[in-house]
């Protein structure tokens, strides 16, 4: 009877141990997404043209490149 108590109490701790190590890898929602730049209110081809250029989109062609490796790996 003590062989199997010992062995709930290890899958008991295990499975606790498993749960806290999956909470800690969860990220919060949205940490890894771009901030996106306020616009202005004005409605001009001049300040739609500026507000298009603050908007980071990092380095898109390399992202690509990736997913066609990925892709020609199938």
């Amino acid at each position: 009877m003590p062989k199997t108590l010992l062995i709930i109490v290890i899958i008991v701790a295990l499975a606790v141990v498993g749960y806290w190590f999956w909470q800690s890898r969860i990220q919060e929602p949205g940490s890894g997404l771009p901030k996106i730049p306020q616009v202005s209110d004005e409605d001009t081809t001049k300040q739609i043209n500026q507000d298009l250029d603050q908007i980071n989109l990092g380095d898109i062609d390399a992202e690509f490149k990736n997913i066609d490796v990925d892709l020609n790996n199938l």
